[in-house]
């Protein structure tokens, strides 16, 4: 029997194989690229941006079946955290998808940042070997190559921590006509690892000011996700 807590979801995806990759910012800086009606989150006065490579499995939206040849995808996206009055939530600059019909239904059904991109991924027993060019129109081209695997066992993050914040998000923010949307997201405690990576090419995080000497990066391999349609929050 569904949980009071998950009533009203519309879709259901599963996430497989995700790397947190973060980086600190100068908090005003990154204010400057926000909408004026989010505020930059911060965590000990820093700010973060991350990018996230993963493979997402058994999407289908609620009431329906997966479909098999749309229900999974490659995912790229760059983003950030913000807070909209006391809520605190997820900002993406851009979502990289390797499947069109997605990525048509993120843009037009849920007015996300979503691109058209060619991806692929390898795995070799823990090492994973991700890579994305995209190839929208009309929008400016990247392509982004990483290799990463866990180092550690799994772990819950602690409330408090720095890795608490970074990852367990229960809502997005868009803007859109100027008024503020937020789209809530439930899922179990992500199960993270340590994790290593070797950016092999990267014109993804350029206007990002990237600091490779001071990334932060965890794993996990698999975490159920349910998203609620978008409300309006603000304007």
């Amino acid at each position: 029997m569904e949980s009071s807590k998950r009533k009203g979801w519309i879709m259901k995806q599963t996430w497989e194989d995700l790397l947190f990759l973060h980086w600190p910012v100068d908090a005003l800086w990154l204010q400057s690229l926000l909408p004026f009606e989010l505020e930059v989150d911060t965590f000990d006065g820093l700010a973060w941006i991350g990018i996230v490579p993963f493979e997402m499995n058994s999407i289908r939206f609620r009431g329906l079946p997966a479909v098999p040849f749309a229900s999974r995808l490659l995912e790229l996206n760059v983003r950030t955290y913000v807070k909209y009055g006391n809520k605190q939530g997820v900002y993406f600059f851009s979502l990289d998808a390797s499947h069109m019909p997605g990525v048509l239904i993120a843009r037009n059904v849920f007015h996300l940042p979503y691109f058209k991109a060619d991806m692929s991924k390898r795995k070799d027993r823990l090492e994973v070997d991700f890579s994305s060019a995209r190839t929208h129109k009309g929008v400016k081209q990247a392509k982004y190559h990483i290799k990463y695997e866990p180092t550690s066992d799994p772990y819950e993050a602690k409330k408090g921590n720095l890795d608490f914040w970074l990852t367990e998000r229960d809502r997005l923010f868009i803007v859109r006509n100027e008024s503020v949307l937020q789209g809530k997201i439930d899922h179990d405690r992500w199960p993270l690892q340590d994790a290593k990576a070797d950016v092999l090419h990267d014109t993804l995080s350029q206007g990002y000011r990237y600091k490779e000497h001071q990334t932060i990066t965890h794993f996990s391999k698999s975490v159920t996700t349910y998203l609620w349609p978008f409300e309006k929050v603000g304007k």
